[in-house]
């Protein structure tokens, strides 16, 4: 969603697209086509497009989950940008303080990357125990900075609390709540 109501949706699985529309439901335009994966290096070829987040600026960053990378649009589809090496990229969050995280279908990791594509930091562990994960399609973090995760492979929600009073070098690998658009009125 961007502040003015516009939206866009993954169309990934059969449709290889990312379609957009007004914040009215009606339909603007839409952009994509199959690639050939696991390798896939043209702008706008994508296979299975599994998420798509906006930055204060408007840029679109696109799961190209197949094809293990992200591609960075503008909001009229306009290609800017492309993240190669980005493990199966199952689910994306950008932050309010400006990283996007990324939940990873292969390293069953979360991800941290500035938003030039360059990786910061990587944690988690795959398993079915309490704790591990294991093809997390969707994540969130609330105010308090509870951590929500769903592990599709596994069929379960999980919840993580951080502990109090981390010391700053433990702060930075906590996933921050989302980022916050700033809403637009009209009159």
């Amino acid at each position: 969603w961007l502040p003015d109501g516009t939206f866009f949706i993954s169309d990934g699985y059969i449709n290889t697209r990312v379609v957009k529309f007004t914040r009215d439901g009606k339909y603007v335009t839409s952009w994509g086509m199959r690639g050939t994966p696991p390798n896939e290096t043209r702008p706008y070829y994508m296979n299975t497009v599994h998420a798509i987040v906006a930055d204060k600026q408007r840029r679109l960053y696109v799961s190209d989950r197949a094809n293990h990378r992200i591609q960075v649009f503008d909001e009229n589809g306009k290609f800017l940008d492309a993240w190669t090496g980005v493990p199966l990229p199952y689910s994306l969050l950008l932050t309010d303080d400006g990283f996007l995280w990324s939940a990873s279908g292969q390293t069953q990791k979360f991800t941290k990357y500035d938003l030039n594509g360059r990786l910061l930091e990587a944690w988690g562990t795959f398993g079915t125990i309490p704790g591990g994960f294991w093809g997390v399609h969707q994540f969130h973090v609330d105010s308090e900075g509870s951590l929500y995760t769903a592990d599709v492979h596994v069929g379960r929600p999980q919840k993580f609390r951080p502990k109090p009073n981390l010391p700053a070098s433990e702060r930075a690998r906590l996933i921050s709540p989302p980022i916050r658009p700033v809403r637009t009125v009209t009159t």
